[in-house]
């Protein structure tokens, strides 16, 4: 089995927004935290490099424990902080065009281009819910996973709809998490009455 690898670019985007909240003192620890073998990741992060899992799971654990003090809903919050900062702008206005049952229905394409040799993912979108059902991916016992798809998952339909989603873990194992997605009605359309 090929070893499971995330994509640089949330290196890049968790480093900036340490920087903005915390400040430099703050990276500093974060990377003595993740240790010798990991720390390059958040200090000098290539957007477009594949590093380790490990060295993702690390950095996650580091995040939370320095900056978050042990408060998950924190953590979630910052993960959805990186998630915006991670969304360019372009994208961010296109986004906020497209729909919230769209968007979910992309994730298994947004997944594959962030993680490799890293599990599955299904959607099942409906009107005003979707459902997502990872597996194969071997560290949703972890937390910091769990509360980072929250994270990711709310901030993006949020920044679609403009409206917060509720974001619910129904259950997960050591290699599979499911949530459940429940977003307001898509925007009315320009010209076209909202029922």
């Amino acid at each position: 089995m090929l070893d499971p690898q995330a994509k640089g670019v949330w290196f890049a985007t968790a480093r900036r927004q340490v920087l903005a909240e915390h400040g430099e003192d703050a990276l500093a620890r974060i990377a003595l935290r993740m240790g010798d073998e990991h720390a390059r990741a958040m200090l000098e992060p290539i957007v477009s490099a594949w590093y380790p899992e490990a060295t993702f799971q690390r950095a996650m654990s580091a995040v939370f424990e320095e900056t978050c003090d042990g408060d998950s809903e924190r953590f979630v919050e910052f993960i959805e902080a990186c998630t915006v900062l991670g969304i360019h702008r372009f994208l961010r206005f296109i986004l906020a065009l497209s729909s919230p049952a769209y968007l979910l229905g992309k994730m298994p394409v947004l997944w594959a281009r962030h993680r490799l040799h890293n599990g599955k993912l299904q959607v099942e979108v409906g009107e005003r819910t979707a459902r997502l059902a990872y597996t194969e991916f071997p560290f949703f016992d972890d937390r910091n996973y769990r509360l980072f798809v929250r994270g990711v998952l709310r901030k993006s339909v949020e920044v679609t709809s403009g409206r917060r989603p509720e974001v619910t873990v129904r259950d997960y194992g050591r290699d599979r998490l499911l949530v459940d997605v429940h977003f307001a009605a898509p925007k009315p359309s320009i010209g076209v009455p909202a029922r």
